[in-house]
C-alpha cells in the first residue's frame, strides 16, 4: 500500500474518495491528484468493490475498506485523515490547475471554513452546458463540484448523514447554516458517463424529480425506490434496444 504524502503543504489538504467498482476511472483521478496537486495525502474509501479498485488505488493511495455507501464511506475516509481541510472527490472528477492553491486562498485569504468548485462535462450538448452554468449558485450544489471543509467543522457538524437520501444536498444545507461557502470559479472535470449511458434528457428529467422528491420531504425509503425503478427502467430499456 502506498500512502502518498507531500511534507511542503502551508495548508495540509487531505483528498478523500468514496469508490465502488471504479476500476476503470479510478487511476486516471490518481495520477491527476498525485503528478499535479500534490495534496497532504489521499484517501480511498472503498465500500466493497469487485473490481480492481482498490488493488489500483493501493498503488497511489491509502485504503479504507469500509460499508457500502457514499455517506458511510466519506466519513469513514474522514476519521483516518491528518489534514487541515477535507476535499472529497468523486473517482471520475479531476481537479483544475491549481486547485489546491485555490482552496487555500479561499480558506485562509477569504477566511472561509468551506467551499466547493463550478463544475463542468467537458461536453457541448445545451443540457449539461446549463448544468454547468446551474452549478455557480449555492442552490445547485452537490458532490460531483468537489466539497471542501476544514476538520473542526466537519466534526462539529457530525459529517455526512448516512440517513440523508442525497447526503450531498444535505451536508450543503447544513453548510449554509454555518456560513456561505466559497465557490470556486475554475470547475472541476466530471464524467458525463451517467448521462450518456442513460440519455441526457432523461438523466437530468430523473434528476429534477428526485431533487424535488427529497425538497418536498418524501421519505428516503420511497425516494430510493423510485429511483432504482426509474433506472431499472433505463437498463431494461436499453436491453431490448441492444437485443
Amino acid at each position: 500500500m502506498c500512502d502518498y504524502i507531500s511534507t511542503n503543504d502551508a495548508l495540509r489538504i487531505s483528498v478523500i474518495i468514496p469508490t465502488l467498482d471504479e476500476g476503470e476511472n479510478i487511476e486516471s483521478t490518481l495520477i491527476n491528484l498525485t503528478h499535479q496537486h500534490h495534496p497532504h495525502e489521499i484517501i480511498v474509501a472503498d465500500g466493497g468493490s469487485s473490481d480492481k479498485t482498490v488493488e489500483i488505488a493501493s498503488r497511489y493511495a491509502k485504503v479504507a475498506i469500509c460499508g457500502r455507501g457514499r455517506a458511510l464511506q466519506m466519513n469513514e475516509g474522514a476519521k483516518s485523515a491528518t489534514g487541515d481541510v477535507f476535499l472529497f472527490l468523486h473517482a471520475d472528477t479531476q481537479l483544475p490547475n491549481n486547485a489546491l492553491v485555490k482552496i487555500e486562498e479561499g480558506v485562509q485569504l477569504g477566511k472561509k471554513q468551506s467551499g466547493r468548485f463550478r463544475l463542468s462535462f467537458g461536453h457541448r450538448h445545451p443540457l449539461l452546458k446549463f448544468y454547468e452554468y446551474q452549478t455557480r449558485f449555492h442552490c445547485f450544489s452537490y458532490g460531483d463540484q468537489g466539497f471542501f471543509v476544514k476538520r473542526e467543522l466537519f466534526q462539529n457538524m457530525g459529517g455526512f448523514s448516512v440517513d440523508a437520501a442525497f447526503e450531498d444536498i444535505d451536508f450543503y444545507r447544513r453548510l449554509l447554516k454555518h456560513e456561505k461557502p466559497v465557490i470556486i470559479k475554475d470547475p472541476v472535470i466530471t464524467s458525463p458517463r451517467r448521462f450518456l449511458q442513460n440519455g441526457i434528457v432523461k438523466q437530468k428529467l430523473i434528476n429534477i424529480c428526485l431533487a424535488m422528491m427529497y425538497y418536498l420531504g418524501f421519505h428516503r425509503s420511497t425516494i430510493k425506490h423510485f429511483q432504482n425503478a426509474w433506472y431499472k427502467d433505463i437498463r431494461d430499456h436499453a436491453e431490448l434496444k441492444s437485443s
